[in-house]
């Protein structure tokens, strides 16, 4: 098992030349969400009388075994997430949907149970906190984000794929991709040693799956217009190109077909530009077609009309041959 000096790390010298424990104490919490480990509150001067003291006057809150919250109780995620993991012992790193969570792939819509993963033969459970002893975990699935030791995107992915439904791990999974923190070969080494677990099969899909663009997309519109690209097996187009002298959301150049993702609530002088674009566009051969929000909540009607657009711009094309014709 792979793991990290601390999960906090040394004090800095600045912190420790502080003359007052109290202001070393609250300095420390500063940087690390509002925490304090009581081997830290030892190396600034504060003795075991003074922690129990503070304690009993509420300066210091316990949270796990020798993890304090300093002033008060309210701690953000990251706050409570750090905490778990320094109660883990100086091997642990947050894990699954709590992973998730920090590196932003999921929605915070909640942070209980905290999830960590500590070595196969650690012996602590901290109370309130999901533990898991992977067999093996290297070196390259640890990282750390918002100073919160945490397992990679890649590896956070592979764990969760059997605790989230398929479009939820779709949506981390695509969510990885935009923030550009999928390994793709890593992640495939990780599927090749995994059997026997529950959405094995939905994340083999995504990790062959043509690998889409999406950290060159503007919007949640444009993301997911590439999303049911991929999902649907259709030819993956140009994003944000220049055509014509206007910048275009989507272009499949050979099918002389374009999409704009605009949300369809261009009004005034907007819509009168994007009239006079998409004339301009027509008139060159091209055809537009525009989608909002409502329109792209069916994947399965765009996804089709893409579909019959390009087989209809395509001669000689099947619906079967679009994508590979398109892709070589």
């Amino acid at each position: 098992m792979a793991s990290f000096p601390s999960p906090l790390g040394p004090i800095p010298a600045r912190i420790r030349a502080q003359s007052a424990p109290a202001a070393a104490v609250a300095a420390i919490a500063g940087t690390q969400h509002g925490i304090v480990a009581r081997r830290q509150l030892l190396e600034v001067g504060v003795r075991a009388t003074t922690i129990a003291r503070w304690t009993d006057a509420g300066h210091l809150h316990r949270l796990h075994r020798g993890v304090y919250a300093v002033g008060h109780r309210r701690l953000t995620p990251e706050g409570r997430w750090l905490a778990a993991v320094v109660a883990g012992g100086a091997a642990a790193a947050l894990a699954g949907v709590s992973g998730c969570q920090l590196l932003g792939l999921v929605r915070r819509r909640r942070i209980d149970p905290i999830h960590v993963c500590v070595p196969n033969r650690a012996k602590r459970s901290p109370e309130g906190v999901i533990v898991h002893r992977p067999r093996s975990l290297e070196p390259r699935d640890l990282t750390r984000h918002r100073g919160i030791p945490v397992t990679t995107a890649t590896r956070t992915i592979f764990d969760v794929a059997s605790s989230l439904g398929p479009k939820e791990l779709r949506v981390a999974f695509e969510q990885a991709e935009y923030l550009e923190l999928i390994d793709r070969p890593r992640l495939i080494a990780l599927l090749d040693g995994a059997r026997g677990r529950r959405g094995l099969g939905e994340l083999r899909a995504l990790a062959g799956a043509v690998a889409i663009p999406l950290s060159e997309t503007r919007s949640g519109l444009e993301r997911l217009v590439l999303s049911i690209c991929r999902t649907h097996d259709l030819p993956i187009p140009g994003i944000n190109v220049p055509l014509l002298g206007y910048e275009v959301d989507f272009h499949w150049p050979e099918a002389r077909f374009v999409v704009e993702a605009d949300g369809g609530h261009h009004v005034g002088g907007r819509r009168d530009r994007d009239n006079a674009r998409d004339i301009a566009l027509a008139r060159a051969g091209h055809l537009v077609r525009r989608y909002g929000a409502g329109a792209l909540r069916d994947e399965r009607a765009i996804a089709a009309e893409i579909l019959e657009i390009l087989h209809e711009r395509l001669p000689g094309a099947t619906p079967g041959t679009i994508s590979s014709r398109m892709r070589a």
